[in-house]
């Protein structure tokens, strides 16, 4: 697991969301990549590197709580799933 690009995420709440779905994630078998801002500064992903599903956190307007979703939440990890073929 790769936590390259989590040193950029501000305040406890989106740390914590963060560290909770990659955990999660990992325990499927995902190798995450870095986390990125997304539309919003409110959002993040992060792609598993071995099969492309995704994991976001977002906190939604007038919300102080942090979520977590994504499809790599949900299933295990099965290399080739989604991913680019360039990759």
């Amino acid at each position: 697991m790769n936590m390259n690009g989590i040193n950029d995420v501000y305040g406890l709440g989106e740390l914590e969301a963060a560290g909770s779905a990659s955990i999660e994630a990992h325990q499927r078998g995902h190798d995450l990549g870095e986390w990125g801002p997304t539309i919003v500064e409110r959002m993040r992903i992060a792609r598993c590197r071995l099969c492309g599903r995704l994991v976001w956190t977002v906190r939604p307007p007038g919300e102080e709580t942090w979520r977590v979703g994504g499809n790599a939440l949900n299933a295990d990890c099965e290399r080739g799933f989604r991913k680019r073929p360039e990759s």
